[in-house]
């Protein structure tokens, strides 16, 4: 008797492992949501995200959420403004502060390269180095 019952019970055991989604980085990853914003004029403060303004925001700003490790972005830089031609400073978007090429030191991931200017931060593309 236990064995027939045994049989059908590994066979569908076996089928529903075989089915469920694996637990990778990539799949964890993609179910992180932004929950906080960071506007590059003013890199240094986190900002709430608020899906229930229909307008988003303005200018440039990386949409994340934050993490035991910092500010973990999701995406590309959004957004409308300017961009910097020729960027050798960076943005450690983790911790949110500016380094200035002529510090010396060499950026960690995740960073945006591009010009600190005054306060604020123009990145030289859209894109965000994350390795």
């Amino acid at each position: 008797m236990i064995r027939r019952t045994l049989l059908p019970l590994a066979l569908l055991l076996t089928a529903a492992c075989a089915t469920s989604p694996a637990m990778n980085s990539s799949s964890t990853e993609q179910k992180l949501q932004p929950t906080d914003y960071v506007l590059l004029s003013s890199p240094n403060q986190l900002q709430t995200l608020d899906p229930s303004t229909s307008t988003g925001v303005w200018g440039l700003h990386v949409n994340g959420t934050m993490t035991n490790r910092g500010f973990y972005p999701l995406g590309k830089v959004e957004g409308h403004g300017d961009l910097c031609a020729d960027g050798k400073d960076w943005l450690s978007l983790s911790d949110l502060k500016v380094h200035k090429a002529s510090e010396g030191g060499s950026p960690a991931a995740p960073y945006l390269l591009g010009c600190a200017s005054g306060n604020g931060f123009k990145p030289a593309s859209r894109d965000i180095v994350t390795q």
